[in-house]
């Protein structure tokens, strides 16, 4: 664990007392970011936000285990400085954006700024995404659009199809916009994160991407080249539950993939390939199932490795956010002991960039631990990284912050995440073509 500094601390005496000389009153607008005659006026209550980024400014460095592990004290300073005297210009979805992004300049995927509270509630675009090696593609959409009862045909074809533009701004240029608001240590985790942030009216509209957060065109093109426009409402985040939704088609059409059989909500399960002499296990996360410890669960799966014959054992960890590692641990050490399972080629464990947290640590141990051989893509974790977070309430908003208190060295080098042995992305037009290329190169390894 890395303490923080003496010269840390020294910053952030300094920090506070910058923060007491600025000035309460202050009206300049000059250092605000453009807001568009659409967007609400500015806040009615600029000294309650104030209170809270200094309460922010303060806490975050001081409760975290090492804030200035990635920028420099002085930049932090400086953008407190420059949005504490944009408050006043800005209205307060505004604000909320630009606190994320100041939060997400400490570097930490665990540090950062939750949107909701009672005051505050989150809103989305009835629109689900998914980010793919060789796009951003529309899983679902809303059915709200009719015409005399009919489903407007166009939303129909936008299933499956690759979106091109939001707000008439191209796709690219919108995810590198709306990167700066993620907190990541490596290039893998907003690949995860980046579909919830592109439905979001309120970050849209901070981000000067959509001008009217009332209404917003996403632009997809499906096959053949031919492109339509959605034009879309937002809905409040507890009514999107009722609201009804049509799914991308190819999951009704083919037999899906082993690890879209089971409900998210199954933390842990296995199935036997009997044709392949395989034992796949799925764990999506690291928590235990009420009424089914994972124990009782452990002790099940390897009694059927000892008295089956087993060919190979496939760990799946992909999309898994983690939990508590310490979970799979005993698990961990009771392959290592069975000599016929822990060796190369009998072996595996499947990541991406999904696998975060606990998920990756426990990755992160088989690699270490065992002769596990890892295929996917690099993980959204970074094996020596802050974690084991705590959190604190901003007291005007109520939003929400998490920050890290302890810092995890794994390894003795430095990787950006934990990499694959084998890479293989899993791109949309495997998905759409019911194909799971992952464990295929484990099945065939």
């Amino acid at each position: 664990m890395k303490q923080i500094t003496e010269r840390s601390l020294l910053s952030i005496f300094v920090l506070i007392a910058l923060l007491a000389a600025i000035s309460d009153k202050s009206q300049e607008m000059a250092k605000a970011a453009p807001i568009r005659s659409s967007s609400p006026g500015p806040t009615a209550n600029p000294e309650e936000w104030r209170e809270d980024l200094r309460y922010l400014a303060e806490e975050l460095p001081r409760r975290h285990a090492n804030a200035f592990h990635q920028i420099s004290f002085q930049t932090w300073a400086n953008e407190v400085a420059a949005l504490d005297d944009s408050i006043p210009a800005l209205p307060d979805h505004v604000i909320i954006m630009r606190m994320t992004r100041l939060v997400a300049l400490i570097g930490d995927a665990h540090t950062s700024l939750g949107w909701t509270s009672q005051r505050y509630p989150v809103r989305r675009y009835p629109i689900n995404l998914s980010n793919r090696a060789d796009g951003l593609f529309v899983r679902d959409i809303t059915a709200e659009e009719t015409v005399t009862n009919r489903i407007d045909a166009n939303y129909l074809r936008a299933l499956g199809a690759r979106v091109v533009s939001i707000g008439g701004l191209d796709i690219e240029y919108v995810k590198e916009r709306v990167k700066t608001l993620i907190s990541t240590e490596n290039e893998y985790w907003p690949k995860v994160i980046l579909n919830n942030f592109l439905t979001i009216p309120e970050v849209l509209n901070a981000l000067d991407i959509v001008p009217d957060m009332e209404r917003v065109r996403y632009t997809v093109e499906y096959k053949g080249g031919h492109r339509v426009n959605l034009d879309l409402s937002p809905v409040n985040q507890s009514d999107l539950a009722q609201t009804k939704f049509f799914n991308w088609p190819g999951l009704r059409r083919w037999t899906r993939p082993l690890i879209f059989t089971r409900p998210d909500s199954l933390n842990y399960w296995y199935t036997y390939l009997e044709d392949k002499s395989v034992v796949y296990f799925r764990y999506h996360r690291c928590q235990e199932i009420p009424g089914q410890p994972f124990a009782g669960f452990a002790f099940e799966l390897l009694s059927f490795l000892d008295s089956h014959m087993v060919d190979r054992l496939i760990i799946e960890l992909r999309d898994n956010p983690g939990g508590n590692s310490g979970i799979l641990d005993p698990f961990i050490n009771a392959i290592r002991s069975r000599p016929l399972i822990n060796q190369p080629g009998r072996l595996f464990v499947l990541i991406n960039p999904g696998t975060f947290s606990s998920g990756m640590l426990n990755a992160n141990t088989l690699k270490l631990r065992t002769n596990a051989i890892l295929i996917g893509e690099p993980t959204g974790g970074k094996p020596n990284s802050y974690g084991e977070i705590q959190r604190f309430t901003l007291p005007y908003s109520g939003l929400s912050v998490t920050y890290s208190t302890r810092f995890f060295s794994l390894r003795t080098d430095d990787p950006p995440a934990l990499m694959p042995d084998v890479y293989v992305d899993y791109p949309w037009s495997d998905y759409e073509a019911g194909r799971d290329p992952v464990l295929e190169t484990a099945l065939n390894y």
